[in-house]
């Protein structure tokens, strides 16, 4: 995703705007991989060096679960940025255009806590509050790790606008209160939105929002593949050919196959797959042996999966809740668990 961030800079800075908030989830984990965070310093230097202030929350995803470990976000100072990442509230000013500009920030961790009460500041001309999490009466397919309902007295002070996040549409609450959306699709349950952020300006008859869309990856959802009768070598050229049909160079892609005779998927081609994924951005296969689609009361069950792990694990975790065959409360903490174990095993690498 640091291609989109790239982008959305490229935007921000062609539009000369006076100032930059992001409204939480820079990063996708506690504890995001080093060139990563560097492409964000980077990027972030940029909107610095034209001495445009930049001010930031941090949103679930990369909230420490512990309050002594540190947030990557930190590191936005280093730059200039100023991101809270704490759970407590915070606030800062900052002189734009001879008006100040009140920033009332509240990151996900405290948003948690349920008594958390935030006013505009008496001496501010115009007052923003930023936070993160789901807004009363908004309905999102599925729940995430770690996601909280923003308290009605969050959103209850007269601030003149109040820059939200989590979710990742372009959306308004209020006149006054939009999700700006994210500048990348995350998945395919995605696959209708359009990344971007908002524009936000201020007069004296109130405040206009536009949404500013941002180049993205193509998303490609491939025709199926029946596999009934394949052998490993039949199904092999069969994904081969599939691919090969499309533009997937540099894009999102997913391809199912149903019906797949027991132990086809095994033996697919792993060099096959290895190749796709180097010219995908993310190249996701979904294999289902025969029958899976009417085991369990007609829900889809995937026999073999080659897509991202943590991936397939969100969407497995996601199935068993929606099913009611686990608890939202135990799917998320049996979410966090399995996604720790995974990533650990990822800088881990092999043993000696």
């Amino acid at each position: 995703m640091s291609e989109a961030y790239a982008r959305a800079v490229d935007a921000i800075l062609e539009r000369d705007v006076d100032l930059v908030i992001h409204s939480g989830d820079v990063f996708d984990s506690v504890r995001p991989a080093t060139h990563v965070v560097v492409h964000f310093l980077k990027q972030t230097a940029r909107i610095i060096g034209r001495n445009i202030p930049y001010y930031g929350i941090a949103g679930n995803h990369e909230t420490p679960r512990l309050r002594a470990t540190t947030a990557a976000l930190e590191y936005a100072t280093l730059v200039g940025a100023r991101f809270v990442h704490g759970f407590e509230p915070d606030y800062g000013a900052v002189e734009v255009r001879g008006a100040r500009v009140g920033l009332s920030l509240v990151p996900h961790g405290a948003v948690a806590d349920r008594e958390v009460v935030v006013t505009p500041g008496r001496d501010d001309d115009i007052s923003i509050l930023v936070t993160h999490g789901t807004v009363p009466g908004l309905r999102i397919r599925g729940h995430e790790l770690g996601e909280v309902d923003l308290p009605g007295h969050v959103l209850d002070g007269s601030f003149d606008y109040v820059a939200l996040g989590h979710y990742h549409y372009f959306h308004p609450h209020r006149p006054n209160a939009y999700y700006a959306g994210a500048t990348e699709r995350f998945g395919f349950g995605e696959a209708d939105s359009r990344p971007g952020f908002a524009l936000v300006e201020f007069d004296g008859e109130g405040v206009r929002v536009e949404h500013v869309p941002i180049p993205c990856r193509p998303m490609l959802d491939l025709p199926r593949i029946d596999a009934s009768g394949m052998d490993a070598a039949e199904l092999t050229e069969a994904i081969r050919e599939r691919a090969g049909r499309a533009e997937i160079d540099g894009a999102v892609v997913r391809l199912k196959v149903v019906e797949a005779p027991r132990g086809a998927a095994a033996g697919v081609d792993r060099e096959v797959l290895r190749e796709l994924r180097r010219r995908c951005l993310d190249f996701s296969l979904e294999i289902s042996e025969a029958g899976a689609e009417e085991a369990a009361g007609g829900e889809e069950t995937a026999g073999a999966a080659f897509g991202p792990l943590e991936e397939e694990f969100r969407a497995f975790v996601e199935r068993r809740r929606e099913s009611g065959k686990i608890g939202r409360t135990f799917a998320e903490r049996f979410l966090e668990a399995g996604l720790g174990y995974l990533r650990r095993a990822g800088e881990e690498g092999p043993a000696a």
